[in-house]
């Protein structure tokens, strides 16, 4: 195959910029032709003498900003459960408390939050809040609250499959009986922030109550609670009610530290909440929307962040670490997160295995990894749908070795076309038909991870003889896009495991979860089940999740996860590109943090996972603020 001047060119500049900041590449490494070029993570950071603990008096006079990422339109509201235009994931953390923090490292840990304390028993978790909580309104918030939370999420978690009932002990207690064990329930438990006074969510959460009571039925095989078709038709009714409460993000009722105080297309202004149990350390903090890549870059480069986290490609990240290289303390934080591109197995040439594994092997993921964002670690060249770092713990490397290696081989991919029918006329591979299929190539414009990456592989896909149509997008659009049947192969994250560190959360997302996979739509309580096209073994996938979510015995856990890792190894249904572990970049000196090694990768409970839950996690344990 033969390498695009613009693929090489975008290759040798990435490159060359790794070998400017980590002092370790050669002249003739720098010109190898990216096939041959093997790609260690950049993970290099600014030398200067700085640590994270500012020392100094307290000062509450300045302003904390910080990067989100939610709806700039006039669509923006304050409902938490609208995931197109509410208040979404990147601001909850602030305006919404946890009944517990979660963190995977140095190893598990719960830290309570609005909870004071838990038992489990016998299926019978008790859970006691903190007392004299209060609503940034001023009004109670107490067990009725917390049940009107998990009430409003009955479809939105996986709680509710092992949940039996909830019920109200009294005004700080809360039971809830499970139908079957499992080591993260927990996790289930305290995952979502309480975001629900029952004064103004109370109506809908009473309509999902009498789904969970009276429209569930339990499974005596899989020993999971199931909706009947009538509760799948009202979830669907209330959601679509719930939706169309659009309040003011100005008025919302929160749990959390902050309130917002003003907001306009560019950015949030969040103020202390006066009714907060504890007296904030930042008063005032500044959550700013990125924008576009320049318009992000302008910010970066106008000193506008306090702390940030987001997607640069090498020559802007090298161009930050010099302009602020005495000031600047930089980290970078492992998310748990995987990049790929999930396929259409709906949609022709996608539905034939071959095509799907000529694609992944007709790309250079070294090559993909070189144009990535910093941080960025090698994917899984199986495709095996568990996490790169999760593998030496959950699987025998003796099985990796005999799973399919999608490296770059673009003599396997031809022979694969081959294999179908497909021959190569000119430049262009054509099927039985004498046709070229169009293969669209869906990614974000704006995050450099994808966009960088997409352009080069629709580079790649097209010296080697696909029809593509790479189509890079603005977020909204792709938003749509990505869940529409149209698709064919897009950019996302996919097989992540950010919330339990555990594979059933992998494979769950890869197989269930994630809206932007192409694998066939499953109906309400219908089970995801797969026929090996290798060996032609039958898989129910949703039964194996089952089991992989309810098991303590490691043995089992490590088959299952080993099984699914064939099966998706097999099935070829995305191609992993990279996982994640994310720069973090401090710019003001006089910002007090907790203790972390510069310039590594972290193993931290604070500095794990997306940024503003750790600045949430510091700001609860009074561990984040300005010195004097």
């Amino acid at each position: 195959m033969k390498i695009t001047k613009r693929v090489l060119a975008l290759l040798l500049a990435a490159m060359m910029t790794v070998g400017m900041l980590a002092g370790c590449a050669s002249q003739e490494s720098e010109a190898q032709a990216p096939e041959e070029t093997a790609v260690q993570p950049n993970l290099a950071g600014v030398d200067n003498d700085l640590t994270m603990e500012a020392e100094g008096e307290v000062d509450t006079s300045k302003v904390l900003t910080t990067l989100i990422d939610c709806d700039a339109t006039p669509a923006f509201n304050g409902n938490p459960y609208d995931e197109t235009a509410g208040i979404n994931w990147s601001i909850q953390p602030f305006m919404y408390d946890y009944l517990a923090f979660f963190s995977p490292m140095p190893e598990r840990t719960f830290k309570n939050s609005l909870m004071e304390s838990y038992t489990y028993e016998d299926l019978v978790m008790t859970i006691k809040l903190l007392p004299d909580l209060k609503w940034s309104d001023g009004s109670a918030l107490n067990a009725d609250d917390v049940l009107t939370n998990f009430y409003c999420d009955l479809t939105a978690t996986t709680l509710w499959n092992y949940m039996e009932k909830i019920e109200k002990v009294d005004d700080l207690t809360i039971r809830m009986t499970f139908c079957q064990d499992s080591p993260l329930l927990l996790n289930l438990v305290v995952r979502n922030p309480i975001r629900t006074p029952d004064e103004i969510y109370g109506k809908w959460a009473e309509q999902y109550k009498d789904v969970a009571e009276n429209m569930r039925v339990y499974d005596e095989e899989s020993k999971t609670m199931k909706f009947t078709d009538e509760g799948n038709e009202k979830n669907a009714a209330i959601k679509q009610d719930l939706l169309s409460f659009k309040p003011a993000p100005d008025e919302v009722v929160c749990s959390g530290p902050y309130v917002i105080d003003k907001y306009n297309t560019s950015e949030i202004l969040f103020k202390a909440n006066p009714e907060y149990r504890q007296e904030m350390l930042i008063p005032t903090i500044r959550g700013l929307r990125p924008g576009d890549s320049q318009a992000f870059a302008t910010a970066l480069l106008g000193n506008e962040y306090t702390i940030e986290n987001g997607g640069l490609n090498l020559d802007m990240s090298a161009q930050i670490d010099a302009k602020y290289a005495d000031t600047m303390r930089k980290i970078f934080v492992p998310e748990l997160s995987q990049i790929g591109y999930t396929m259409n197995v709906q949609a022709y040439p996608l539905d034939k295995p071959e095509v799907r594994k000529a694609i992944s092997m007709a790309i250079d993921r070294n090559s993909l990894l070189a144009v990535a964002e910093p941080g960025s670690f090698s994917g899984s060249l199986q495709n095996s749908g568990l996490l790169p770092s999760l593998e030496g713990t959950y699987a025998d490397q003796s099985f990796v070795d005999t799973l399919t290696k999608y490296e770059y081989n673009p003599d396997e991919a031809a022979k694969l076309l081959e294999s179908i029918g497909w021959t190569k006329q000119g430049n262009m591979w054509v099927d039985e038909k004498g046709e070229s299929p169009v293969i669209s190539i869906a990614t974000i414009s704006s995050w450099p991870s994808f966009m960088m990456t997409g352009e080069a592989m629709s580079q790649m896909l097209t010296d080697f003889g696909f029809n593509i149509d790479f189509k890079p997008m603005e977020f909204g659009l792709w938003n749509d896009f990505t869940r529409a049947d149209e698709k064919m192969i897009c950019c996302t994250f996919v097989a992540q495991a950010p919330t339990y560190a555990h594979p059933w959360e992998c494979f769950n997302d890869l197989f269930v979860a994630n809206t932007r996979t192409g694998w066939e739509k499953l109906e309400p309580g219908q089970d995801r089940i797969f026929t090996d096209p290798v060996d032609g073994k039958e898989y129910n996938v949703t039964e194996m999740l089952r089991k992989m979510f309810t098991t303590y015995d490691d043995a089992e856990l490590k088959d299952l996860t080993q099984q699914l890792m064939k099966l998706s190894n097999d099935l070829c249904g995305f191609i992993s590109v990279l996982e994640k572990g994310a720069p973090v970049r401090i710019y003001d000196p006089k910002l007090h943090l907790p203790e972390a090694e510069m310039n590594a990768l972290q193993t931290s409970y604070y500095y794990f996972g997306d940024l503003n839950v750790m600045l949430a996690k510091m700001l609860h344990d009074n561990q984040i603020y300005f010195t004097k």
